[in-house]
């Protein structure tokens, strides 16, 4: 079994196992964010995989990881996350990878006066 490197001592190796269950596509706000599909259920996952655990809120999945569990090539993952992250949508840090408040307040919280 592969070793994993610890980042703070916060990586154990039931992390690597975690995959997202689904992405609800809401076109009118991929639409609005002006996002590929692709770019779209990028994010979604890496939202989904950095708020699954409060005490360690990133996405740690490799991009290949992400690649194959999404059937992606690696380069439409990298090209993805390069526009998210230029549309303000993810966060790279030392840690991983995130979703922004721009993210969770336009796709997570809906507004009942569709403002």
């Amino acid at each position: 079994m592969a070793e994993f490197k610890s980042i703070g001592g916060f990586v154990s190796k039931t992390r690597f196992k975690k995959r997202p269950r689904y992405s609800m596509v809401f076109h009118d706000v991929r639409d609005k964010l002006g996002l590929s599909l692709n770019t779209y259920v990028v994010v979604d996952s890496i939202h989904k995989l950095s708020s699954s655990n409060r005490k360690y809120p990133f996405c740690i999945m490799s991009k290949a990881d992400l690649a194959k569990f999404l059937k992606l090539s690696e380069r439409t993952v990298f090209r993805s996350l390069n526009e998210a992250e230029e549309a303000g949508l993810i966060e790279r840090v030392e840690h991983g990878l995130r979703a922004t408040d721009k993210w969770i307040n336009t796709v997570e919280i809906y507004d009942i006066q569709g403002n």
